[in-house]
């Protein structure tokens, strides 16, 4: 899509209006308050790890499930544009060997109940390519689950659809007490084939090896 079309069509987007006018970043908040409503994904009192979390919509309505008592870090290698009593934000690039050891850290080594992610390539318009490489993305998040992650956590994690995807949800499946699918609806994934995978209560870890084995 042409960048002017994409801006002509982003400004009137009636999601995207609706985020500026009850304060959240982006449009993304809508996406996770979706899944919360489905599968309860985030508790009151939870610490919360959203990877790629500019400018900040998930986090910030992440931070309103989880209230006082919880704590939401936000990680990105852009500036997070979303503050408050219990929200932290870290400046990182999650590609990097030490991202884990940086994201522990931040949390004072207690490990998150929940992992989310809504981060995306940066799209070239092949389609092809692009999904591979959001599965990498996805597979990036799942190995920093594997060391961020407590025993029991949930995750969200957003990829493409695509067949390759199946490959990576069956050993999913097998390390999760529940594991869904969604798609997100229509008005909010406009021009995407996104969905995102969610494990619910993880039960063996590392995840990572077996689905990266998988793809090969």
């Amino acid at each position: 899509m042409a960048r002017g079309r994409w801006l002509s069509e982003r400004r009137a987007d009636p999601w995207v209006k609706r985020a500026k006018r009850e304060g959240y970043p982006s449009r993304a908040a809508y996406k996770l308050k979706h899944i919360q409503e489905l599968y309860s994904l985030i508790g009151l009192g939870d610490i919360v790890v959203e990877l790629g979390a500019a400018p900040g919509g998930m986090l910030k309505a992440a931070s309103e499930i989880v209230g006082e008592e919880g704590l939401v870090l936000g990680v990105d290698v852009k500036p997070i544009r979303c503050s408050g009593p219990n929200i932290r934000t870290l400046v990182l690039d999650i590609m990097s060997p030490t991202a884990p050891e940086a994201i522990l850290r931040e949390l004072e080594y207690v490990k998150c109940d929940v992992l989310i992610s809504d981060a995306s390539v940066n799209l070239t318009g092949v389609v092809e390519m692009d999904t591979l490489r959001q599965l990498e993305l996805v597979l990036r998040c799942c190995e920093i689950a594997d060391m961020v992650l407590k025993d029991g956590g949930n995750i969200m994690f957003k990829a493409f659809e695509c067949p390759e995807l199946q490959l990576i949800e069956r050993p999913l499946r097998r390390h999760f007490k529940q594991f869904k699918r969604v798609i997100t609806p229509p008005s909010l994934r406009k021009h995407s084939s996104e969905i995102f995978l969610i494990g619910l209560g993880r039960e063996r870890a590392p995840i990572a090896p077996l689905l990266r084995e998988a793809l090969q």
